[in-house]
C-alpha cells in the first residue's frame, strides 16, 4: 500500500509546484517488466528522504529535474505494487544521470501493497521503525507484541502469549497508541495487562512505530510513540481483476495454527473484499515444562465495499471479532485460574475526496462504531465473576496535504461493568481539533504540531455501591489539555540530524478514576483515585544518521519527563505464606480485600500521581556487501521514580541484537543473536531477572507472488526469564520453537 502512496503523493506534488524544478540536474530513464520487457506505467520514482518525485509516463520513461545540491550524493527509490523495489545511488555534482533500462522483478503483492489516496506517508524520523516485506515475515509471531519483541527498545507485558503487550522504552498500557490505519482498535487492551489486543497478524501487511511530531495526528498521549499497523483490504488498495489471498501459519511451542483466506473482487467502479482468518493454540511450553491455561483461540470474519469515482471513494466495512483464552493459575487468589471470552463488533464508514483549497488536495471522513465485551470467568465454571464493555463512536475529518494536515475528532465511549466490578457506567465524550506542519527553512525542515482537547467524563450515580470509595466522590469530571511538538530535520552531507521536543498530556481512564473491584485476570482488587489530575509528560529526543554507500550508522537519546505521572501501586504487601485451603494470614488488613472463590483474596491496588523520569538511547549500524548484510542494534532505557528516590517499575532490560544476512537466487538466509541483559534496577514489588543469550536461524523463500518463511527460534532451548512478564516466578519463556509462515497472492 506504501507504493500507490508515494505514486499519488508525486504527481501532486510535482503539479502544485510548476516548473520549480525547471533547472538543475536531471535523472532520467525507462522502466520495463523483467519477464515480458514491456514498459511499466505509473511507476514511482522518488528521492529518499525527501518529497521529491514522478513516474512513468506509458511508454516507462521517466525524467527528474531537482536544483538542491547541498549534499553530493543521494538515494533514488524505484517502486511499484506487485514488483520489487530498487534503489540506485546518485553523485549529484554532476549535472545529467541516464539510468538506461531498469528492469523490475515481481514479488508477493501483500508485501507490497500501496496507498493511491493518501499523503499521510510513514515518518521518516530517524527512531522510527518499519516492518514490512520480508522483515516482518521474519519476526512474525501469533501476536504484536511478540512480533516486535526483537526490535529495540521493545519489551513484552504478559500473563502468556495471548496476552502479550508490546512496552516502548519502558512505557505500557495507553502512553503510546495503537492503531490499525490511524483508528483506535476500540478494545480495552491498553487499560489492563490481560486484556488481549484484538488484532489479528495474519491480515497485518506493515507495522509502523512513529515518533515525532506525527504522533499528535493519531492521540495526545503519544510520548512512547505510535504503533500504527497496515492491514490486507485496505479501501486505498484497489485491483483490476480477481485475486485471492491465503495465508497459513503456525508455531511448534504451543501446537498454533493460523490461516487466512481473502477474497478481492472487482465490479466496474466497485470492490468487494471478504476475509475469514483464525487461529488457535494450545499451553505454551517452556524448557521446564507446560504452563497451564495459556490456551487460546480466534476468528475474524470481515466484509468491505469500496465505490471508486475518479476524484473519490466511499467505503463500507463490518467486521466481527471473536476470542477466548486463558490466564495461567496462580497462588495469589486463582488458583484454577481464569478464562475470558471477548467480542468485537465494528462498522466502519470512509469518504475519500480529491480536492483543491490553497495547499490542500486531500478530503477525508472516517467514522468508526465499535461493540466491544469481555467476561471474566473462573476456571472451569459458567457463570462469569467480571463483565466489561465498551461502546465506541469515533467520527473524524481530515484536510491534509503532504505537508500539512488539519483535522477534528469527536471521541464517544460508554463504559458498562457488571458483575463483582463496581466501577459505575460512565459516559466518556472527548473532542480534539489537530494540525500538523512541515516547512523547509534555509536547507533545515521544521516540523510542527498540536492536538488540543476538551474530555468529559460522566459516571452514572444511580444504583451504587462501594466497598472502599465515597459515593459523593463518584462526580462528572472535565479536563481541558494540549499537547504539541516542533522539531527539525536537517542533513548535512552525509550526515542527518532529527531533534524534537513534546509536551503531552493525558486524561485518567475511567478506571483510574472509579473502580472499586476485583480485576480477576491481574489477582488484582483495583481502588480508583477519584481526585487525579492530568498526567504530563515532557520529551526531548536527538538523533543522527550517518549513510554512505553500503553503511547506515544512527544514535538516538531521549529524555522525559513527567511531573504528574500515573503509577498503579500496590497498597501493602503480606510478608506471611499462605496456604491454600486455609484462611488469608493478612485477612483484615487494608490492603487485603475479598475478591471471589475459594481463595479470593486480593491485593488492592490503586493510581496515584509520581515525579519521574525515562531515558534512554538507540544506536543502531547496518551494513551491506554484496549478498551479505549484517545488523546491529544497542538499546537501553532508565526509569527513575523521583518521589520515592527509587527506580522505576516495569522498565525494559538494556538489550542487543546482531542480524547476520545472506540472500541469493530467491532464498534469504539469517542468523540473529539477542542479548537481553540482567535487571537489577527493581522498582516497587519487582524481582531480579537474570541476562539471556538466543540464537534463532531464519530461512526464507520468495518467488512472484509467493513466500514462504520459517523461524528457527532459541535453537539451543534456553532456560530464561522476560522481567515484564507478569508470570515469570511460574514459569519461563519459550523453548525451542519453530514458526511457519506460507503467504500466496494470486
Amino acid at each position: 500500500m506504501l507504493l500507490n502512496k508515494f505514486i499519488f503523493l508525486n504527481i501532486c506534488f510535482i503539479i502544485s509546484l510548476g516548473n520549480l524544478f525547471s533547472q538543475g540536474y536531471s535523472i532520467s530513464g525507462i522502466v520495463l517488466d523483467f519477464k515480458s520487457k514491456e514498459p511499466v506505467n505509473n511507476v514511482s520514482i522518488y528521492i529518499e528522504n525527501s518529497i521529491f518525485g514522478t513516474s512513468t509516463d506509458g511508454d516507462g520513461l521517466f525524467i527528474l529535474y531537482l536544483e538542491n545540491k547541498s549534499r553530493d550524493s543521494t538515494s533514488v527509490s524505484i517502486r511499484m505494487i506487485g514488483y520489487v523495489e530498487q534503489t540506485f545511488k546518485i553523485n549529484v555534482l554532476a549535472s545529467n544521470h541516464d539510468l538506461g533500462k531498469i528492469y523490475l522483478k515481481e514479488q508477493l503483492l501483500e508485501s507490497s501493497t500501496v496507498h493511491i489516496h493518501s499523503n499521510r506517508s510513514e515518518s521518516n524520523q530517524i527512531s522510527n521503525m518499519n516492518l514490512s516485506g520480508q522483515k516482518l515475515n521474519d519476526n512474525l509471531s501469533s501476536n504484536l507484541a511478540l512480533t516486535l519483541s526483537k526490535q529495540p527498545n521493545i519489551g513484552v507485558s504478559s500473563f502468556g502469549a495471548a496476552t502479550s503487550k508490546p512496552v516502548l522504552r519502558g512505557y505500557s498500557g495507553d502512553r503510546f497508541l495503537l492503531t490499525k490505519e490511524g483508528s483506535d482498535l476500540g478494545d480495552l487492551s491498553q487499560s489492563s495487562i490481560d486484556h488481549a489486543i484484538t488484532l489479528d497478524m495474519s491480515e497485518v501487511t506493515k507495522i509502523e512505530i512513529i515518533r515525532g511530531p506525527k504522533t499528535l495526528l493519531y492521540g495526545s498521549n503519544a510520548i512512547g510513540g505510535v504503533i500504527n499497523t497496515t492491514i490486507s483490504g485496505n479501501p486505498e488498495f484497489k485491483v483490476d481483476k480477481f485475486y485471492r489471498n491465503f495465508v497459513i501459519g503456525g508455531e511448534s511451542y504451543n501446537k498454533g495454527l493460523n490461516g487466512k483466506i481473502m477474497f478481492y473482487i472487482p465490479f466496474k467502479n466497485n470492490q468487494f473484499n471478504f476475509s475469514l482468518n483464525s487461529k488457535n493454540a494450545s499451553n505454551q511450553s517452556s524448557p521446564i515444562g507446560t504452563l497451564e491455561n495459556t490456551y487460546f483461540e480466534a476468528s475474524n470474519l470481515k466484509f468491505s465495499y469500496t465505490k471508486y469515482n475518479e476524484r473519490n471513494y466511499f467505503n463500507f466495512v463490518a467486521e466481527n471479532y471473536d476470542m477466548s483464552y486463558g490466564i495461567p493459575p496462580s497462588l495469589e487468589g486463582h488458583i484454577d485460574g481464569v478464562d475470558i471470552n471477548l467480542f468485537k463488533k465494528t462498522y466502519q464508514f470512509n469518504y475519500h475526496q480529491d480536492i483543491s483549497l490553497n495547499s490542500f488536495d486531500q478530503f477525508d471522513v472516517k467514522y468508526n462504531f465499535i461493540d466491544y465485551e469481555h467476561k471474566e470467568f473462573e476456571n472451569n465454571t459458567n457463570y462469569y465473576s467480571v463483565l466489561l464493555s465498551k461502546v465506541s463512536q469515533n467520527f473524524k475529518m481530515e484536510i491534509q496535504s503532504y505537508q500539512n494536515v488539519l483535522g477534528l475528532e469527536i471521541n464517544y465511549k460508554k463504559f458498562s461493568p457488571g458483575g463483582f466490578y463496581w466501577t459505575p457506567t460512565t459516559n466518556q465524550l472527548n473532542f480534539s481539533l489537530y494540525g500538523f506542519n512541515e516547512t523547509e527553512y534555509s536547507d533545515i525542515d521544521l516540523l510542527s504540531s498540536f492536538r488540543i482537547s476538551y474530555l468529559t467524563i460522566e459516571p452514572d450515580k444511580e444504583n451504587l455501591s462501594f466497598s472502599n470509595l465515597n459515593i459523593e466522590d463518584i462526580k462528572k469530571r472535565s479536563f481541558e489539555y494540549i499537547s504539541s511538538s516542533i522539531g527539525i530535520k536537517k542533513m548535512i552531507n552525509k550526515f542527518e540530524i532529527n531533534s524534537w521536543i513534546m509536551g503531552t498530556m493525558r486524561a485518567p481512564r475511567i478506571e483510574e478514576l472509579y473502580s472499586d473491584g476485583p480485576h480477576l485476570g491481574t489477582y488484582s482488587y483495583e481502588i480508583g483515585f477519584p481526585d487525579l489530575g492530568l498526567e504530563k509528560i515532557y520529551g526531548l529526543e536527538s538523533s543522527i544518521g550517518y549513510d554512505h554507500n553500503s553503511l547506515e550508522v544512527s544514535l538516538t537519546n531521549f529524555y522525559n519527563y513527567s511531573p504528574y505521572y500515573y503509577q498503579l501501586t500496590k497498597m501493602g504487601n503480606c510478608e506471611e505464606e499462605f496456604i491454600i485451603g486455609q484462611s488469608h494470614p493478612c485477612a483484615g488488613s487494608n490492603f487485603i480485600e475479598w475478591g471471589s472463590g475459594s481463595s479470593g483474596w486480593l491485593y488492592k491496588y490503586q493510581s496515584k500521581g509520581i515525579e519521574s523520569v525515562i531515558k534512554g538511547l538507540e544506536f543502531n549500524l547496518s551494513y551491506r556487501y554484496n549478498y551479505f548484510k549484517l545488523v546491529y542494534d544497542f538499546s537501553l532505557s532508565r526509569g527513575n521514580n523521583l518521589t520515592d528516590q527509587s527506580p522505576l517499575s516495569y522498565i525494559n532490560p538494556d538489550k542487543q541484537t546482531l542480524n547476520l544476512e545472506y540472500e541469493k537466487n530467491l532464498i534469504n538466509y539469517k542468523i540473529r543473536l539477542s542479548k537481553t541483559h540482567a535487571q537489577d534496577r527493581l522498582g516497587e514489588f519487582e524481582s531480579y531477572t537474570s541476562s539471556s543469550f538466543l540464537i534463532d536461524f531464519i530461512v526464507s523463500y520468495s518467488i512472484e507472488s509467493q513466500n514462504i518463511t520459517v523461524q528457527f527460534n532459541n535453537i539451543l532451548n534456553e532456560e530464561y526469564y522476560n522481567h515484564l512478564s507478569k508470570i515469570k516466578s511460574i514459569m519461563p519463556e519459550a523453548g525451542r520453537n519453530i514458526i511457519l509462515s506460507y503467504k500466496i497472492f494470486f
